[in-house]
């Protein structure tokens, strides 16, 4: 598998990095954006209707290109990290962060012990099969992206807490549920959003 090991580098260096959404389930659509230059992709397991499975043939997509892809998970569980990780994703995305504890919860899900609780197999896709384990078992941390999202109020309130939590690398604004939990759906350019 293809890993791109500099994208967090350069995520973490503030450089401009493009990316789309990927909400179909399709690899062809996956390889369609990748080859159209974008840097990241991000495939939507949340509300996108794609399974393990047709996730699988996405990751394999995504791998014919220089594009990194990102997976949305459904829910801020360990065994969803897992599963999208271990089948080759280059970082998770993750819905309703709202404060620093579930923004340490993820951190810990995503990253192997010592650093974490995720689970360890060597065998699987993420480290060619095995082939690559030792490396990518000692550097995963440094080469992967984890990306939660602020939906909620609580989670604009407690925003730099979050992001000040080891391991966040980037804070997403899911703009749909933001403002339809601040009683505003869709209501992108309203004076309370302006306000935050």
């Amino acid at each position: 598998m293809k890993l791109d090991k500099t994208f967090r580098s350069r995520v973490l260096a503030r450089e401009w990095v493009g990316g789309t959404f990927i909400n179909l389930g399709s690899p062809l659509t996956v390889e369609m954006a990748g080859c159209a230059g974008f840097d990241w992709l991000l495939l939507d397991h949340e509300h996108g209707p794609g399974s393990d499975e047709t996730l699988l043939h996405q990751l394999q997509a995504a791998g014919t290109t220089s594009a990194v892809p990102i997976v949305r998970i459904a829910a801020n569980e360990p065994p969803r990290f897992k599963r999208a990780l271990d089948i080759g994703a280059g970082g998770v995305m993750v819905p309703m962060v709202s404060n620093a504890a579930e923004a340490q919860a993820a951190v810990a899900a995503f990253r192997y012990p010592p650093r974490g609780i995720r689970g360890v197999a060597k065998l699987n896709r993420a480290c060619d099969f095995g082939v690559g384990f030792d490396d990518y078992f000692a550097h995963a941390h440094e080469w992967l992206v984890l990306m939660p999202q602020i939906e909620t109020p609580e989670g604009v309130e407690n925003a730099a807490e979050i992001a000040a939590v080891d391991g966040v690398d980037v804070l997403f604004v899911g703009p749909m549920d933001l403002t339809t939990n601040l009683g505003i759906p869709g209501q992108f350019d309203h004076p309370v959003i302006s306000m935050r």
